[in-house]
């Protein structure tokens, strides 16, 4: 549309400068041709903005894929389609996902076997634990009674015994004496005979023996035999006390290896089902259903790139967006303004939308959204022209279906200045900071200072410098002087005026 208005400008020009060419060649000041000159006018001027985009819905469900690996597309309804909530969009290859859950599920099931056996020898090993512990205990016992047997009631026994042997034998050693001496006296008087006295000499020197071994034995009894036996029986005691010790920290011990095996395969099998749960969850994502009816649209409207990968066999990755199933209820274009022009949008500006998919149709709406940042009308645009991506929701549909993708015109109402003094914009040139026209006085064309205001596409508000009904250029004589003067005048000084800046959108409404 901006290279339209161009073309038609330049048109212009080259009449008007071909024309002047003529009447200056047949001298004498002709009249200036009305078809190069234009009364100045009053009324209204409106300035819009026209964009070309595309028609969409307001309010979208992009639905991603949200598997955290990739895939192939395997299977893929038609784009366009209408479909109902839970109906499935797309399928992905998920073959190898599947492999790895069945080995998955072996070594879950494995898992499972071994955390049994871990919690049976857990068990096994608490029982043996106790008997082995409760007989080194009942060893400690028997040897403390032992101990507590022989100090207080053998030994004291042994030494009473032997006390009482010392004394018996003291008495048959006495009595032994006494008769043997009385054997001699009574020998002596041939009272008895010699071997009598022999026979009491002998059981006499036996008595003295037998006493001589009794208080021996007590001796050995108190200095050897009863210090070793307490030794003994003090040492089975502190024996048994270590076996207690030991079977103690030694049941610990495997008690803790059972338990660290138990919780091993614990957690073996608790991260196994997590990962079970999560594949099973991936896998459940490789198939892509619809969360709400609508119609299937392939891809991001708003990121057309990846459209072309949504198709049998494409490669798509964690968060491709795959679909868009748009709300028809609520209908909006959206346009790329340049951004010269973005300052002058505010939201709730009025606007009228045009489709050639439906000719005579003209909807209304008004500019809802306004990106804050330039470039996001796509990946692939020129980096040196900056446009804004700008949305016009269109007012309640009734009758009409609108299919969303279709191209659209939008032009936005920017501002209308009533009863104002307005010329094409062609009329209007650019030296310095000053603007200026040609006005027609007579047969002579005479540069005139004037202080725009507004502009649309074709014409120029003048506040200032020009009254309603003169008639000014369409064109710049200056030109024409300049190439009669052989590059004299105003092109001596290396300065040509220049038309005045013509805006990049907007519809001429005068």
């Amino acid at each position: 549309m901006k290279a339209a208005i161009g073309i038609v400008v330049l048109v212009v020009l080259a009449s008007g400068a071909y024309l002047i060419r003529g009447n200056v060649g047949r001298g004498g000041g002709a009249a200036f041709p009305d078809d190069v000159v234009f009364p100045v006018a009053r009324g209204d001027l409106v300035v819009t903005i026209t964009e070309n985009g595309s028609l969409m819905a307001k309010n979208s469900e992009r639905i991603n894929f949200e598997a955290r690996s990739s895939g192939n597309i395997t299977h893929l309804v038609d784009e366009g389609k209408t479909v109902e909530e839970g109906e499935i969009l797309c399928e992905m290859d998920a073959k190898e996902l599947k492999d790895q859950l069945q080995q998955l599920e072996l070594n879950l099931v494995q898992t499972e076997a071994d955390l049994d056996t871990a919690r049976t020898e857990l068990d096994i090993q608490q029982s043996e634990n106790a008997a082995t512990v409760e007989k080194a205990q009942i060893a400690l016992t028997k040897a403390q009674n032992e101990l507590e047997k022989y100090r207080d009631g053998d030994a004291p026994k042994e030494l009473r015994n032997l006390k009482v042997a010392i004394k018996e034998a003291e008495t048959k050693y006495s009595q032994a004496k006494k008769k043997y001496e009385d054997s001699e006296k009574l020998r002596e008087q041939d009272y008895i005979n010699q071997s009598q006295v022999d026979e009491d000499k002998i059981d006499f020197e036996r008595a003295e023996i037998q006493l001589e071994g009794a208080k021996r034995d007590l001796e050995i009894f108190e200095q050897y035999t009863r210090p070793m036996t307490m030794t003994d029986k003090d040492m089975a005691v502190r024996d048994a006390q270590r076996e207690v010790d030991n079977a103690a920290k030694r049941a610990k011990s495997k008690l803790r290896q059972c338990q660290v095996a138990v919780e091993s395969k614990e957690q073996r099998l608790t991260s196994l089902q997590t990962q079970l749960k999560e594949l099973k969850d991936e896998i459940d994502k490789f198939t892509i259903r619809a969360p709400a009816p609508g119609i299937v649209i392939y891809g991001d409207p708003e990121e057309p790139w990846y459209r072309r990968r949504v198709e049998i066999g494409g490669h798509v990755w964690g968060g491709f967006p795959l679909f868009t199933i748009p709300d028809l209820r609520v209908m909006q274009v959206q346009v790329n303004v340049h951004e010269a022009d973005i300052n002058k949008l505010k939201e709730e500006q009025d606007a009228t939308v045009t489709m050639d998919t439906y000719p005579g149709l003209v909807l209304h709406g008004k500019v809802t959204r306004i990106a804050t940042i330039a470039g996001q009308a796509g990946r692939e645009a020129n980096e040196e022209v900056k446009e804004f991506t700008v949305g016009i929701t269109l007012d309640e549909l009734e009758d009409v279906k609108l299919k969303p993708g279709i191209s659209a015109k939008a032009q936005i109402f920017i501002e209308e200045r009533k009863n104002v003094l307005y010329i094409p914009i062609q009329c209007v040139f650019v030296e310095g900071d000053t603007h200026y026209c040609h006005v027609v006085r007579g047969d002579e064309a005479v540069r005139v200072a004037v202080t725009p205001g507004i502009t649309n596409d074709t014409h120029i508000e003048i506040l200032d410098g020009l009254t309603e009904g003169e008639r000014v250029l369409l064109y710049n004589p200056s030109l024409q002087a300049g190439k009669k003067a052989n590059g004299k005048g105003e092109q001596e000084n290396g300065h040509m005026p220049q038309p005045a800046a013509q805006p990049s959108n907007g519809a001429p409404h005068p």
